[in-house]
């Protein structure tokens, strides 16, 4: 059996002829939802970002929503990338860090970040309390940062009064949940716990304190 050419030429069209490429294409609601699903996976979310710039905008929110740093490295690149880029600053919702030495200050970080609503303190130590303030020239006390805060963690802390401590939770004045687990308070016999009274008590909803605190510290003075 034999074509005709022409009949030949329209089965099998020459090379000069070429259809355009029809490529697979996903509605944009579900590409977004694959990046949200993909929240905490930090490898797969830069792949994200790194594979298309059109992913970007709303894989950066994703990155920079809830953000876990597990170093003070981490913490301070964390703090230069937000600083170079303003509009992430409105993003971040919620942060965890650990705070060691008094090489860098974490304050100045957390007064930028209007939309900050959680901050876990997750490990505090080498660092007085008492004595540094968000200028390391001044105490920490009258001072207050990141005043849209409402939940505070404070995680593997010691401190070394009890009037630290105090100062320390004056800076969030508006915190309403307050969670304190494996905190250590290094109390002297005798040593009373004074709370600055010109700074506006803690309005708390909640407050949830491991048992070495309780043991250490009167509730009261809290509130």
């Amino acid at each position: 059996m034999f074509l005709k050419d022409d009949h030949a030429t329209s089965l099998h069209p020459s090379p000069s002829v070429s259809s355009p490429a029809q490529s697979p294409a996903l509605p944009w609601e579900v590409i977004e939802k694959v990046i949200d699903c993909c929240s905490g996976d930090m490898v797969t979310l830069c792949a994200f970002a790194l594979t298309c710039r059109q992913l970007q905008p709303r894989t950066f929110f994703v990155l920079f929503t809830n953000v876990d740093l597990l170093s003070m490295k981490q913490l301070i690149a964390f703090y230069h990338a937000v600083q170079a880029q303003p509009h992430l600053q409105l993003v971040v919702r919620s942060l965890s860090f650990p705070w060691a030495g008094d090489f860098f200050n974490p304050f100045p970080l957390l007064s930028i970040l209007p939309g900050l609503r959680h901050v876990t303190f997750d490990r505090i130590s080498s660092v007085d309390l008492g004595n540094r303030g968000p200028s390391w020239t001044t105490p920490l006390c009258g001072w207050q940062f990141a005043t849209s805060l409402r939940n505070l963690t404070i995680r593997w802390a010691w401190l070394q009064t009890g009037t630290a401590f105090l100062q320390f939770l004056s800076a969030f004045p508006n915190v309403e949940n307050l969670t304190c687990e494996r905190l250590r308070l290094k109390t002297h016999g005798g040593t009373p716990v004074i709370q600055d009274h010109s700074s506006r008590p803690l309005q708390l909803r909640t407050l949830n304190l491991d048992l070495r605190l309780l043991l250490r510290l009167q509730c009261g003075n809290l509130l």
